[in-house]
């Protein structure tokens, strides 16, 4: 579980976040972001991604755009990929160059200009034909021709996130792409390519990759020049290679960049954990277990225990406590922590610390941005309300 790879791999990390709570430096309902680690992480995918000829676009949702975190990515990957039209939006106005928008959530049509002229996005994917003609009408208004992916769709789409054109239709779609001058068809892409299978362990490739490969294959015998097979989905260290031997061009690793991807949990995770979320027990009930404050506990974080205690060491020798975040169809007010289960003692007030899979963009939770100096020691760098953009 995420917890277990934190108390190995990252201990420090529970301390300082422990010590900043106790002092009331940081409120509960924080995540404490290592911006070494993620740096690191950032640092160790790219060389990975060089040596495997693949080029990268970094996603910043989980994160919440942190300014503090989006300086040391950029460090070894420079661009950015924007899932929606508000992170395109909150990365320009950083200066943070836009490499990819539209792959999740289409941009909406009035703001395709602005996007387009201040963001200058090197690929646009587009979802449908109405679509394409409003960004080539903003393409020659701004006097350019942009790059366009066309979203190649398999059979397996999360809900809410349906769209796109199926690989039988991508011949047809090219065609009349190729009929506005204000575009031009670079590749294509599709999310989820890869997803994590619980039962086997491992990251299998799903529909939508073999969609994309097949539409890519049609395009290029066609004579289109497809410079880009952008396949997202759980990008990480394990699994660039996957994505060289299937002839993938560009990946977007988000969780790797905080070492949250599901391998983590088993201890298999190549990239460094770092993040942990620190809560605060709220009431301690009558059967002796306890209620902690939520505000960020993420329905699939796959969240399991917790470490719980009323000083630095307690917290560090305590024993996991099982826990329970409430069901999806209810408000993250809090969550239980079943002490007696763990045959431990929870007072009000204690310090809890978890680690879980997150997302900061749809949470209402603080992020605290914690470092480690060149001797060891950590230093507090910023603490971002939930209002904070």
């Amino acid at each position: 579980m995420f917890l277990d790879a934190v108390q190995r791999r990252n201990p420090g990390l529970i301390r300082f976040a422990t010590k900043l709570h106790r002092a009331g430096i940081i409120p509960p309902n924080t995540f404490v972001i290592d911006r070494g680690a993620v740096r690191r992480n950032a640092a160790r995918l790219a060389a990975k991604a060089s040596e495997l000829n693949l080029d990268l676009y970094f996603m910043a949702k989980q994160i919440g755009y942190d300014e503090h975190l989006l300086r040391a990515i950029r460090e070894s990957i420079p661009g950015a990929v924007a899932v929606d039209w508000m992170g395109a939006e909150t990365m320009i106005a950083q200066g943070v160059p836009i490499k990819h928008v539209g792959h999740l959530v289409p941009v909406p049509f009035h703001s395709i200009g602005h996007i387009m002229e201040q963001g200058r996005p090197e690929v646009w994917t587009l979802f449908d034909l109405e679509a394409a003609e409003a960004v080539n009408k903003a393409a020659l208004l701004l006097k350019r021709q942009q790059p366009v992916l066309l979203r190649i769709v398999g059979h397996d789409l999360f809900p809410g996130q349906e769209g796109g054109f199926t690989p039988e239709a991508a011949l047809s779609v090219a065609d009349q792409i190729s009929r506005m001058p204000g575009l031009r068809l670079a590749g294509v892409t599709c999310y989820p390519c890869f997803t994590w299978d619980e039962s086997h362990e491992e990251y299998v490739q799903t529909s939508n990759l073999a969609a994309v490969l097949s539409a890519a294959t049609q395009l290029r015998a066609a004579g289109y020049e497809i410079t880009q097979i952008n396949a997202p989905g759980n990008t990480s260290l394990n699994l660039l290679p996957q994505l060289a031997r299937y002839g993938v061009t560009h990946g977007e690793p988000g969780h790797a960049l905080t070492g949250t991807t599901p391998e983590q949990g088993l201890g298999k995770s190549a990239e460094e954990p770092a993040v942990v979320y620190v809560s605060e027990v709220s009431t301690v009930l009558p059967s002796g277990q306890a209620q902690i404050y939520g505000g960020g506990l993420y329905a699939r974080g796959h969240a399991k225990s917790a470490l719980v205690g009323g000083s630095i060491e307690a917290v560090l020798q305590s024993a996991p406590v099982p826990v329970a975040f409430p069901p999806a169809q209810y408000i993250d007010y809090q969550c239980l922590l079943d002490a007696p289960a763990a045959h431990v003692q929870v007072h009000t007030g204690d310090t809890v610390i978890l680690s879980f899979r997150f997302q900061l963009f749809v949470l209402r939770s603080y992020r605290a941005i914690v470092d480690q100096k060149a001797n060891g020691d950590w230093e507090f760098v910023a603490l971002h309300s939930v209002s904070h953009a």
